[in-house]
């Protein structure tokens, strides 16, 4: 898991990871345009997940993870906990959708505040817990920037 600034992670990702320069311009962009504009722009062939959504207790989100994709998670309008945990301290909850590639589990973990500005990148070892109430109940605009493993 990476939890940094965006500012820093356009900085750094390139030196340590395999990144696209279509992954590079998505996140310049992140800084400057709206949750709108950034819908309708063209980014290649990336697999963009835009959505909108109420914070909840902690106790209604469950953990989840992925096997195809990594998550680069980050918040364009709102803010929200999100929940990190190593897949062996949870819970299996249900059993792996390979159709949506996702799995959920229970459990508890450390709390990241994740806000515009931030991101949060987790890999397919990560259980994460995305969407819960910070100081109150917000309205999350958010992308999660699916990245292929």
């Amino acid at each position: 898991m990476l939890y940094d600034s965006i500012e820093n992670f356009i900085k750094y990702a390139p030196k340590i990871l395999p990144v696209s320069s279509d992954l590079m311009s998505f996140m310049q962009a992140v800084r400057s345009k709206s949750f709108e504009a950034l819908k309708e722009m063209n980014f290649g062939g990336m697999d963009l997940r835009f959505g909108e959504y109420e914070t909840k207790n902690v106790e209604e989100v469950p953990f989840e993870s992925h096997r195809i994709f990594w998550d680069l998670q980050i918040v364009l309008d709102g803010e929200e906990l999100v929940g990190y945990s190593p897949l062996e301290n949870l819970k299996e909850g249900s059993a792996y959708d390979s159709v949506n590639d996702i799995a959920f589990y229970s459990g508890s973990g450390q709390m990241f505040r994740l806000e515009k500005g931030m991101m949060l990148l987790f890999s397919p070892f990560d259980g994460h817990q995305p969407g819960v109430i910070s100081s109150r109940s917000s309205r999350v605009r958010k992308v999660v920037v699916k990245l292929p493993w």
